[in-house]
């Protein structure tokens, strides 16, 4: 399992991290394995199946409740145990981990919301069918004894007027790149893309940004979700992503987080330590 100064903990495969109804203490974040969760409502069927980078028993630590459901190692896990004495202080230490926590959180109520309106849809879907059936069994008698009443020939329309002209056609989109100024090196935006992540790879729940500026950042001085590059309409602008900790730089003036700040060729971005310039291609 784990020792006092490893706050890892290993579980083989088939063991029960924590059961349903037990008090809770403290969290899990899995680096390897995967972890089904389980409720005794549902039988064998888990709730959820989680892998590296998800995070699970965090309820108990919000809330200070039973465990709300069970987890179970589906194969060999390794995990990060926090427990709630340390909770706090890693969030006050650590911004970007409760960033992404409460990504987390947010994509979890989102799923849980399109559930509930895909079950919503069954049951009205199920409560139309006998109706539907029953005016299906209506006796056709009734159409073919029923007599049509005259119908007066439609006056003739008036031909619809012509169409608009179509809008002049938008501008062509400028081909642009970012250059690390120290390097040279030229990073190319894909053309089959709007948003571009800025930032550095994230082991731990498999994040590759569109911009990597990783290899540059000698410093750890770049965010893993830094920043975002937007193209609309051959426009670009930057915005600064929430738990963004050494800013990002305009032409040498700090931006705001989540103003997005509009680039034009020859601009100069800094991410952290990190400068690069915006070019023509």
């Amino acid at each position: 399992m784990s020792n006092a100064t490893d706050p890892f903990v290993d579980f083989p495969a088939g063991s029960v991290v924590f059961r349903e109804g037990d008090a809770g203490a403290d969290m899990f974040i899995i680096e390897s394995g995967q972890v089904d969760i389980v409720r005794k409502a549902r039988g064998d069927e888990p709730v959820a199946s989680l892998g590296p980078g998800d995070f699970f028993g965090e309820m108990a630590i919000l809330e200070d409740q039973p465990r709300f459901a069970g987890a179970v190692a589906r194969s060999d896990v390794r995990a990060l145990r926090i427990e709630r004495a340390e909770f706090t202080d890693m969030l006050r230490q650590n911004v970007e981990i409760a960033v992404r926590i409460m990504r987390k959180l947010a994509a979890r109520q989102r799923r849980a919301e399109q559930r509930a309106q895909d079950a919503l849809a069954e049951l009205a879907r199920l409560k139309a069918a006998p109706l539907a059936a029953a005016a299906a069994r209506e006796p056709a008698r009734r159409a073919a004894e029923a007599k049509p009443a005259p119908v007066d020939e439609p006056a003739r329309a008036a031909p619809p007027p012509p169409p608009p002209p179509p809008p002049p056609p938008p501008p062509p989109a400028q081909n642009l790149a970012l250059r690390h100024v120290a390097s040279g090196q030229v990073l190319l935006f894909e053309a089959d893309r709007d948003e571009f992540l800025v930032g550095r790879p994230d082991p731990v729940t498999g994040t590759q940004p569109e911009i990597n500026l990783g290899p540059f950042d000698m410093n750890r001085t770049l965010s893993r979700r830094h920043a975002k590059i937007l193209r609309e309409g051959g426009l670009y602008s930057v915005r600064e992503e929430v738990g963004t900790t050494n800013g990002t730089f305009v032409n040498g003036e700090r931006i705001k987080t989540g103003a997005a700040v509009e680039l034009k060729p020859r601009d100069r971005l800094r991410f952290g330590s990190i400068e690069v310039e915006l070019i023509a291609v």
